[in-house]
């Protein structure tokens, strides 16, 4: 496998990435705003961003949120789970694709395969929409990234294929968190199993409920604690970078290799 083109990876924060592959940018579950109902977010405020595709992995207000997807340019392309076409075209989005576990689809000059998620359905108990959760497999010039959405484990994690890089959720946005969801440690046993060549683990350390206090709580960085301690503390040679809300990494991709 020759050289791939260069890759640039924003963790804008939560589960919002933007992957940059040789000038073709996808944007993960967009979440922008610094208030999302009782939730705060700490850090710096995302930038303004122009993107090529969007893909929302599932309906839950922190990961499709139509006041943060208002800030992208309607034109914009969106990949979503079958069911929340109808929330995006009254949100005033054009180009929706729904899809479901197992389609793969071409658009913006990318390759989308959609990939079981292990994760409640539907958006919330306020709201009648019923939608599975998704992840992705997204083909970019040969440079692949895998993004989980929210999800726990599930068996076909083991059919993905080669991974540049995985995105993968290790917590939340409280000092707990439920079922359908990666911890640190089992977020590396998905490591283990997917053997990406750079796992970034992301929904972590961006939102927290709001208390009326300035500072963030204490827990919020535990999670990234764990996920390096899991990793220092696994048998097999992984390679994962945590980064800050906020941050920036250029990744030149080379016969399956990743490395910032």
């Amino acid at each position: 496998m020759g050289p791939r083109p260069g890759a640039r990876l924003t963790w804008v924060g939560h589960a919002t990435v933007v992957v940059d592959v040789g000038g073709v940018r996808v944007l993960t579950d967009p979440l922008l705003r610094q208030r999302v109902a009782h939730l705060r977010r700490h850090g710096p405020p995302p930038p303004p961003l122009e993107v090529d595709l969007v893909v929302l992995s599932h309906a839950h207000m922190d990961h499709l949120h139509v006041p943060s997807l208002r800030m992208i340019d309607p034109g914009v392309p969106i990949v979503t789970p079958r069911g929340t076409g109808k929330l995006l075209h009254r949100a005033g989005h054009t180009e929706i694709h729904e899809v479901t576990v197992g389609d793969r689809i071409d658009v913006a000059g990318v390759d989308v395969t959609v990939t079981p998620a292990a994760h409640k359905i539907g958006r919330g108990p306020h709201s009648r929409l019923t939608a599975d959760p998704v992840g992705f497999v997204i083909d970019v010039h040969g440079h692949r990234t895998y993004f989980a959405g929210d999800t726990d484990l599930f068996d076909e994690m083991r059919d993905l294929g080669e991974i540049d890089l995985a995105l993968l959720p290790i917590w939340g946005w409280g000092p707990t968190i439920g079922i359908g969801h990666l911890d640190p440690e089992r977020a590396v046993e998905a490591t283990s199993i997917i053997r990406p060549g750079l796992v970034v683990p992301v929904h972590w350390g961006t939102f927290a409920p709001e208390t009326g206090r300035r500072r963030a709580p204490a827990w919020l960085d535990t999670p990234a604690a764990q996920f390096e301690a899991a990793v220092a503390a696994h048998d097999d040679d992984l390679h994962a970078l945590v980064l800050p809300p906020g941050a920036s990494i250029d990744l030149e991709v080379t016969d399956g290799s990743s490395e910032p």
